[in-house]
């Protein structure tokens, strides 16, 4: 965000859930000398500022929502016609579905549903939205061997039969990154950049 608004001399405004995240963000502005032009609210998506924006970055954050279709939504609400939506993010292939990896990934992550290429590409279609660019980045990802993944996890799990309730928190989260690697490696999840714009002359299909 904060590279975005110093290349364009523009503003934005950032939404964490986190008091803590927000200060981080606040601070690393203020230092930058962008503070009047940098706002960071706690505040979720599907409740979004006003707008309208310009351009809307969600980058590893959609994933995390428990109903991705209102969050997506809410934003394209507050996409200027012809405005940008970006979206990077871990999307699973079809044959990931009901599969041990993913539900372990989901739990340690926090991500209960977590949408795939196509989930995306529909909802932008049915938002007035059109896909203007869509790259696959999972060959710059670095992943681990199955074998290290594998001796990751016991390890893991070792630790985590002895480790207090906190820490088991952090373990759990890194549980569900080696499964994802494992994903990753296996050809059932991606890592995936999608760009759409609303259409200046896009009627958006509100709710109510």
């Amino acid at each position: 965000m904060l590279a975005l608004v110093e290349r364009f001399n523009g503003a934005a405004v950032g939404l964490t859930l986190s008091d803590a995240q927000r200060e981080v963000a606040a601070r690393a502005a203020r230092a930058r000398g962008l503070g009047e032009r940098v706002e960071v609210r706690v505040q979720t998506y599907d409740v979004p500022p006003t707008g309208p924006f310009d351009l809307i970055v969600a980058i590893e954050s959609l994933a995390h929502s428990p109903e991705p279709g209102t969050s997506v939504a809410a934003l394209v609400r507050v996409l200027a016609p012809g405005g940008m939506f970006v979206v990077v993010d871990d999307m699973p292939e079809p044959e990931a579905g009901g599969s041990t990896d993913l539900q372990t990934f989901k739990d340690g992550w926090r991500a209960p549903v977590v949408w795939g290429h196509t989930d995306y590409a529909v909802a932008f279609a049915k938002l007035g939205l059109s896909l203007v660019a869509d790259r696959d980045l999972t060959g710059e990802s670095t992943v681990r061997s199955l074998t290290q993944i594998a001796r990751m996890e016991r390890l893991n799990r070792l630790l985590y039969s002895v480790a207090r309730p906190g820490l088991r928190t952090v373990l759990d989260s890194y549980h569900g990154g080696l499964a994802l690697e494992r994903l990753y490696r296996e050809g059932r999840m991606r890592y995936r950049l999608l760009v759409a714009t609303r259409l200046r002359d896009a009627l958006i299909n509100q709710p109510g």
